[in-house]
């Protein structure tokens, strides 16, 4: 320790270097000068560890000295010394920067050295969370300046879009615009060829009259539009009002109507269809004689389908992105109540080892309900923002067994459930629960194909696909395949729509009881493990869903459920968690399998811990997403005390963006809450066996 002392009495200055000469500390240097200008020369030739300031020099006096010594060296630790027992000057001294303050009278060689010490410490500590708040401040600017970038964007955006949206307009009516006049005081109206096009008819065959085309209003939007007509003729004004009509259906003369194509159709688009539902907008002035009597209105009339769908899909499309913020919302929340549950079921019976077959069953239960739990959260997640999905080699039999049981168990007793799964799959390589979704989705879509009962089977079989059949199927490939095939005996897919079934949002089934996003998330799975389907159905005798997945030379790598091999070694973990139950339970696990753990609920808290413990500490638990300082806050400042040290993030939120956003800024691994003890256990096995 390089200590400068600045102390103009020779007879203290010997007396100081005596108490220090006993002290435990074996290694120290200490410099004496006599006055303030020396000291502030020594600093900026010498490096020193701390000083020793006496409060009266001749060139100085009082607080100035401190004021002046701090502005020289602004890091460096200050302890004041004085003959005076003064509290208000003891006061004022550590207000104005010193670290302690010390009665000369009074110092021996333990209030000495622990002074020194702890000088010392409290200015690292007072650096650090200065450099903490900077760096917070400085991340505060950027993300500031970001939002705002992101905003001029947005409106850049925005606007362009508008343009577009006008262009777009203008086009859409430029192909469906038709024009009309109403003769007031006549009740007449005179449509143009294009105008009844619009509406599905014949040329010349609008009779012309007002009730006429009233009727041809959709019944629901027709007391609405005569209102707003009958209001606007009051007030003097034009009509400006949207509404639906119903296209003439087939039940009149087939030569009535346009065919769709552009030599018979006087519009640049399509005509209406018989029987189909279209939007309308009319625009129009209102024109008054002499004395302000209404006697006609002149206007368009424009087909607006296209913008009411594109409408529909936006809103859509908005209601998913706001279902998927407030699904990750939800599921850090329910992470982080299932990781302590998840924690606790699996230490209970390491620390109650007697426990009964009854308990014990009771906890496997427990721990099931919880794990189920978490798998769903994970489910919500794949459509909503995008889970990162663990592949494993396995065998899909195990998986198929599983599923087998569920729906015996939920499906009604009216339906027969026949299966064939042979032990003998191929191992293939997959995430198992996004592999169950798409299983369970098939078998629930089939239960709801026969409301009045019927078959269901689940045949599983090794499949070899050959060049021929590669090239019937335009998603497959040559080689070897695990095939699992859920057939029923329902009401089966008319040919008209049977390619439509995998479309997103698309469903036969009533409002309210299907969202068409399930077998659009079954596609997107299996294509995700290289794998395709094959859909067969008949009207009225049942549908047949075959789902090819790629199979692998590899062995399946049973999992090895002996948690002594991942115990640890008497290392220290720091765990940095803002959920008490999360660091309690981390840490009681952890030190059932022989770790060490000090724990912190707070980024500045962590950072304090591992500035006194950093050469101790092997490896840093931390969750990414808390209050005042974050996990993607604080890695920079531990890298700063340690270039090397293994840090681990934790999550509620295991989406891609996630997992990617933490390899960039440096964590080497991470964990998805809620987590198993093997999950913890492995991870930082794997981590501290390769960390430097």
């Amino acid at each position: 320790m390089n200590i400068l002392l600045v102390e103009d009495n020779l007879a203290e200055a010997r007396l100081l270097k005596e108490v220090l000469k006993g002290a435990i500390l074996s290694r120290f240097n200490l410099a004496h000068v006599k006055r303030l200008g020396e000291a502030i020369a020594s600093l900026e030739t010498e490096s020193f560890d701390v000083v020793l300031l006496d409060l009266t020099l001749p060139d100085s006096e009082g607080l100035a000295s401190l004021d002046s010594l701090i502005q020289h060296a602004p890091s460096l630790p200050i302890v004041v010394l004085t003959n005076t027992n003064d509290d208000e000057l003891a006061i004022e001294s550590v207000r104005h920067g010193a670290q302690d303050y010390l009665m000369k009278r009074q110092i021996n060689q333990e209030i000495l050295v622990r002074s020194l010490r702890y000088a010392i410490e409290r200015k690292q500590a007072a650096e650090a969370l200065r450099e903490a708040n900077e760096i917070l401040e400085k991340r505060v600017q950027e993300r500031t300046a970001a939002l705002e970038m992101a905003n001029e964007l947005l409106r850049q955006e925005i606007e362009w879009r508008q343009r577009i949206q006008s262009r777009l307009e203008l086009a859409q009516q430029a192909g469906k615009i038709a024009s009309f006049e109403w003769l007031i005081p006549t009740n007449d109206i005179v449509w143009t060829a294009e105008l009844e096009a619009l509406y599905g008819l014949a040329p010349g065959s609008f009779d012309g009259q007002y009730e006429g085309w009233m009727q041809s209003i959709h019944p629901d939007d027709r007391p609405k539009v005569e209102q707003e007509l009958w209001q606007a003729v009051k007030n003097g004004q034009g009509l400006d009002t949207e509404f639906r009509i119903v296209c003439p259906s087939d039940t009149r003369r087939e030569e009535e109507y346009y065919l769709l194509d552009e030599a018979s159709c006087p519009l640049t688009s399509s005509c209406c269809v018989p029987g189909e539902i279209r939007w309308i907008a009319v625009k129009s002035s209102l024109f008054c004689d002499q004395i302000g009597k209404p006697v006609r209105m002149i206007g368009i009339h424009m087909d607006i389908t296209e913008k009411k769908q594109l409408e529909a899909q936006f809103l859509r499309a908005q209601r998913l992105e706001s279902l998927g913020t407030l699904a990750s919302g939800i599921a850090h929340d329910l992470n982080n109540i299932l990781t302590p549950i998840l924690a606790v079921v699996q230490l209970l019976p390491l620390k109650l080892p007697n426990l009964n077959n009854n308990t014990q069953q009771l906890l496997k239960t427990l721990e099931s309900s919880a794990q189920r739990g978490a798998d769903l959260i994970k489910q919500i997640l794949s459509f909503a923002r995008g889970v990162e999905g663990k592949r494993v080699n396995l065998q899909i039999h195990h998986l198929l067994f599983e599923i087998e049981q569920i729906i015996h168990q939920t499906l009604p007793k009216s339906i027969d459930i026949h299966s064939n799964i042979p032990a003998n799959l191929w191992t293939i390589s997959g995430d198992t629960t996004q592999l169950h979704q798409v299983f369970m989705n098939l078998c629930v879509n089939a239960r709801d194909a026969m409301p009045e009962g019927g078959n269901l089977q689940i045949i599983a079989q090794n499949f070899m696909v050959d060049e021929q059949y590669a090239r019937m199927h335009i998603d497959a490939k040559v080689g070897a395949y695990v095939v699992v095939t859920v057939a029923d005996t329902g009401m089966g897919i008319p040919p008209e729509i049977i390619h439509r079934v995998f479309d997103p949002f698309f469903t036969t089934k009533e409002v309210g009881k299907g969202t068409g996003l399930g077998l659009s998330a079954v596609l997107g799975i299996v294509k995700s493990h290289g794998g395709f389907i094959d859909v067969q159905s008949e009207v009225n005798k049942g549908s047949v869903f075959k789902v090819f997945l790629p199979a692998i030379e590899s062995p399946t790598q049973e999992t090895d459920d002996d948690l002594e091999l991942l115990t640890g070694e008497q290392e220290l973990i720091l765990v940095v968690d803002d959920e008490a139950a999360i660091t309690e339970i981390t840490k009681t696990t952890l030190e059932t399998y022989n770790y060490r753990v000090l724990t912190a609920s707070d980024g500045i808290e962590a950072i304090a811990l591992y500035a006194e413990y950093k050469d101790e500490i092997a490896g840093v638990l931390m969750d990414i997403m808390m209050p005042t300082m974050d996990g993607t806050t604080i890695i920079p400042l531990l890298r700063r005390l340690n270039p090397n040290v293994y840090v681990l993030a934790m999550s509620g939120l295991n989406s891609t963006e996630v997992v990617s956003q933490v390899q960039k800024l440096g964590f080497q691994g991470f964990l998805s809450k809620p987590f198993t003890t093997k999950e913890l256990l492995w991870a930082l096995y794997k981590g501290l066996g390769t960390a430097v």
